[in-house]
């Protein structure tokens, strides 16, 4: 499914809602105003459960954007922050699932748009800034742009409706008018936009179930902005659907089911639905392969040693004149191509040797216990669990591979005498499972079978 798909699909299913409230209802809101709501809560809630699915995904990814911010400033502050990336993303997913059911139903219209609006704004700074970091934006323009984003959002705070209106409609033109300035003069842009100067190349708006690219979630966070200033604006139009207990017993109850939901995928259980190129069933070795190759044209500059003029060429029609002299190569990409969903995966043995093709071909079962850190694992799960499985399964003539990203040389001499010890990048170990220990069954590079140290009891 693409963006566009979603989009259409939850504004059909918005009209709809829309078309039967106020046919139900003979003096409704207004029809635009339902649609919006309607279509903003729907979004909303589906963006929350699909991180919610995964929040230590999301978490893996809020870490990434306060590591980068420590390069801009606050380093300790957002140093700081890492070490609570993930309550920073269950809070953050909850919060998103709730106003989404809040403003469908109409509860507190109010406080509901404001909040909607508050973190509409976080996230336009944020899909700002990984996409425009591909620009080289200057520090200062990074500043100016959270401070008129933050007075934007404090103009919604105005009690009376037309001053509100007034400071909305100002702010959203200073912003758009301080954008269009540095586009247009170039001031605080350090180049043309290159994907690999990008800070941080994924959003994760919506987890692993959707791969946007940064333009997409730049502007759809644009478009998502405005709808929550139009509901911000119109909030005291929102009517009420249900009476204050009913109200109540549905907030309660969202945020019940929401928080023990996403608090289970995280602590307790792997992701119940797995959208990662390592979910079980999958084929390792097939899913680095590229899908699709991009075509790219060779061009080469020449320089005229009569003229000192530079000149472009193919690279079928190269100069044989000995005039024109080899200055440079630019690669342009004619169609971008589909990558691998698994690039640069490497194990290496403890003398450093890659032994990637031959575990990952390995025509019987082997398990691999993995641990992208051991100084933030569980010890207990590898000294109770872990250890005394690996001990049995060596018995039994099966591999098995204590796959390590970072480790302790006491804990790895301890479980070194019953499993092989295999250095693998960290973000490929994060990404294979979500919990830290946690154990994979392979058999010729195929996922049989993934568990979270917390439910494994063996291979039953």
């Amino acid at each position: 499914m693409t963006v566009q798909e979603l989009f259409i699909s939850i504004a059909i299913i918005s009209l709809i809602l829309s078309f039967f409230r106020n046919r139900l209802k003979r003096n409704g809101d207004g029809f635009l105003l339902n649609v919006v709501q309607y279509f903003v809560g729907l979004l909303f809630i589906f963006s929350g459960v699909v991180k919610g699915i995964d929040p230590t995904g999301t978490g893996y990814k809020m870490k990434d954007y306060f590591e980068s911010f420590a390069h801009d400033g606050w380093a300790s502050f957002w140093e700081n922050m890492t070490h609570f990336n993930i309550a920073f993303a269950l809070g953050m997913i909850i919060f998103e699932i709730i106003l989404g059911i809040a403003i469908i139903i109409g509860w507190r219209a109010r406080w509901t748009s404001l909040g909607l609006l508050g973190i509409n704004l976080f996230f336009l700074y944020l899909t700002g800034y990984s996409y425009l970091s591909g620009f080289c934006l200057s520090q200062p323009v990074l500043i100016v742009s959270a401070i008129l984003l933050f007075l934007l959002f404090g103009a919604a705070f105005i009690q009376n409706h037309n001053k509100r209106f007034q400071g909305i409609l100002t702010m959203s033109v200073l912003v758009l008018l301080y954008f269009i300035y540095i586009k247009t003069t170039g001031n605080g842009i350090g180049c043309s936009f290159t994907i690999s100067k990008m800070k941080v190349t994924d959003c994760g708006c919506f987890g692993d179930f959707m791969k946007l690219k940064p333009w997409e979630t730049f502007y759809k966070d644009i478009f998502l902005t405005i709808l929550s200033l139009f509901l911000a604006k119109k909030h005291h139009k929102i009517s009420e659907l249900f009476s204050g207990k009913i109200y109540n017993m549905i907030m309660i109850g969202g945020l019940t089911v929401a928080t023990i939901f996403c608090f289970y995928n995280t602590y307790f259980n792997e992701p119940p639905v797995d959208f990662r190129p390592y979910a079980i069933g999958n084929n390792i070795n097939e899913k680095m392969k590229e899908i699709e190759p991009s075509i790219i044209e060779n061009i080469l500059i020449y320089t005229n040693k009569a003229t000192g003029q530079d000149q472009r060429f193919g690279i079928n029609n190269i100069p044989m004149d000995t005039n024109w002299v080899y200055k440079d190569r630019i690669d342009s990409v004619i169609k971008e191509g589909i990558p691998a969903p698994i690039h640069n995966l490497r194990f290496e043995d403890k003398d450093g040797n890659d032994v990637t093709m031959s575990i990952l071909n390995e025509p019987t079962v082997s398990y691999w216990i993995v641990c992208y850190n051991i100084d933030k694992s569980d010890i207990k799960a590898i000294d109770e669990k872990l250890i005394p499985f690996a001990t049995e399964m060596r018995a039994k003539g099966l591999n098995v591979y204590f796959m390590v990203g970072k480790g302790d040389a006491a804990v790895e001499k301890k479980v070194g005498s019953v499993m092989d010890i295999v250095r693998v990048d960290e973000t490929a170990l994060k990404t294979m499972i979500r919990s830290n220990p946690g154990v994979l069954k392979i058999q010729n590079g195929v996922i049989q079978n993934k568990w979270h140290h917390k439910v494994f009891n063996g291979d039953k």
